[in-house]
């Protein structure tokens, strides 16, 4: 059988001022896209093809989390998913799930929508998410099947490409697939439920009890993407049956209902401070590195990474060995080059951005590296472990050693430091604007801290200026009352 398969990945912040144009995208089209496929794309494909069926690519398309997509790139995004041709017998796509684009608040929703009025209500459509997305009833209603990533950080992207293509099979193969949905008014940072901790691993292990119940062929906790200001959003589960539309329900409303009474319990699984206290503690910690997270200004929720609170508070506070990384500032990155390595420069680092979330800080420091950006993931040289950072500065200022970027840059590998001549461990602090550590910093970290810095990714969702979220919501509102 034919089945046509596609990716696309945005997780839109809205509190984000940078717009995602179609050039943040890398995108890839028909065959190519299935080029060295990654992620869940790869376990769809790969599962498929084990099958004996044939996978019609369509589109692989991904861009950094970021501002709301602008319109003419998602009716790109789009067009080149309904490029395909309409005599296939499934579908089975990845999308991210919290993709919002100008004139259209739930953007991969849509993105189901067009699919399923191009394929007709008798093609079965299977699409895989991200933990982090916003399920409507409207996607629910547009699917066959959705199936979700299990952990944060997220280490089962190709198993869920897996269970997807699984799906799917099962329905060619004469199951009835039926979906439970139920949705509770909770906005949550992922920081706040990394499933290798309580209570979110008691909610994983609550998943997989479910997926053992005669009858169910799939289960999901959707802990949705908080920073976007958008009316329908909310924690959801998902549960798929074959043929049984009210255990469905009864077991979406069970997860649901567990992780609203357990909501209290949730929250950060490393020591948290307001960001003063945090450089305090760092600078009197007995060991020898701490790594302080960046949290209100993470890339890899949306954050412009150039709000430079953190910075300044180091600065006052007299630290005297940091590295930070990494800053989003063309301008001083074309002032360095241009003073060259080993000059002193005096200029303004940040806040020229993200104007609302703290403004510039004005250093004088030297010039010790410039670099093209080039990294390899975990320091292996082979090509698919290669990526390109953009055009990269190290500016000195006394023992704080500042990763300044000529584009937006999300580090998450120590090799990405090392790559400019950062040894982490040789620092007291190392602060990287991430929210949890990714796994590869986590494993070389003597002591990690939350900070809670402001900005688009503000793990304080209470201090964020929501607007148009339908109230109440927790923890907006404490007081918050629901039943499935």
């Amino acid at each position: 059988m034919r089945i046509l398969v596609a990716a696309i990945g945005h997780e839109s912040n809205t509190f984000s001022p940078v717009p995602t144009a179609w050039a943040d995208f890398t995108a890839r089209f028909g065959a190519d896209s299935l080029t060295r496929p990654r992620g869940s794309l790869a376990g769809i494909v790969d599962t498929l093809r084990a099958a004996g069926h044939e996978p019609v690519p369509t589109i692989a398309a991904h861009a950094m989390p970021g501002g709301v997509v602008q319109r003419d790139a998602f009716e790109r995004l789009k067009a080149a998913l309904l490029s395909g041709p309409d005599d296939v017998d499934g579908a089975c796509i990845f999308l991210h799930g919290a993709m919002r684009a100008e004139g259209e608040d739930y953007g991969d929703t849509a993105l189901v929508e067009a699919l399923r009025a191009k394929l007709g209500p008798d093609v079965p459509i299977v699409v895989a998410l991200d933990l982090h997305g916003n399920i409507t009833a409207r996607m629910v209603a547009a699917a066959d099947a959705l199936v979700t990533y299990r952990t944060a950080p997220h280490i089962d992207t190709y198993e869920t490409g897996v269970r997807a293509a699984e799906l799917l099979l099962k329905a060619l193969g004469g199951a009835k697939l039926m979906m439970g949905f139920t949705k509770a008014p909770i906005l949550m940072p992922g920081e706040f439920a990394q499933t290798s901790f309580e209570p979110m691993k008691s909610m994983v292990a609550m998943l997989e009890e479910v997926d053992r119940l005669p009858g169910v062929l799939s289960s999901s906790i959707v802990k949705v993407h908080c920073w976007a200001d958008i009316e329908d959003t909310g924690v959801a589960s998902v549960v798929v049956t074959d043929g049984d539309a009210a255990l469905a329900q009864a077991q979406a409303d069970r997860l649901t209902t567990e992780f609203w009474n357990r909501r209290n319990e949730f929250g950060s699984t490393v020591e948290t401070y307001d960001v003063d206290e945090a450089v305090a503690v760092a600078m009197n910690a007995p060991e020898s590195t701490v790594f302080l997270s960046d949290s209100g200004d993470n890339p890899g929720a949306g954050g412009t990474t150039d709000v430079v609170v953190l910075l300044e508070s180091m600065l006052r506070q007299g630290v005297a060995s940091a590295a930070i990384a990494a800053i989003w500032d063309p301008e001083a990155v074309e002032q360095c080059i241009a003073a060259g390595v080993g000059a002193t420069v005096d200029l303004t680092i940040g806040g020229k951005i993200n104007t609302v979330d703290g403004p510039s800080v004005r250093v004088t420091g030297r010039v010790h590296v410039v670099s093209d950006g080039l990294c390899y993931h975990e320091g292996v040289r082979k090509p698919e472990n290669e990526w390109w950072m953009g055009t990269l500065v190290v500016l000195s200022i006394g023992g704080i050693d500042v990763m300044l970027s000529k584009e937006r840059a999300s580090i998450h590998d120590p090799e990405q430091l090392r790559a400019v001549g950062m040894e982490p461990l040789a620092y007291k602090m190392v602060a990287l604007k991430r929210g949890y550590l990714e796994p590869l910093c986590e494993a070389i970290s003597p002591r990690s801290i939350l900070v809670l810095t402001p900005g688009p990714t503000n793990c304080a969702v209470e201090r964020m200026p929501f607007k148009r979220v339908k109230r109440p919501m927790f923890p907006l509102d404490r007081d918050a009352e629901w039943r499935a």
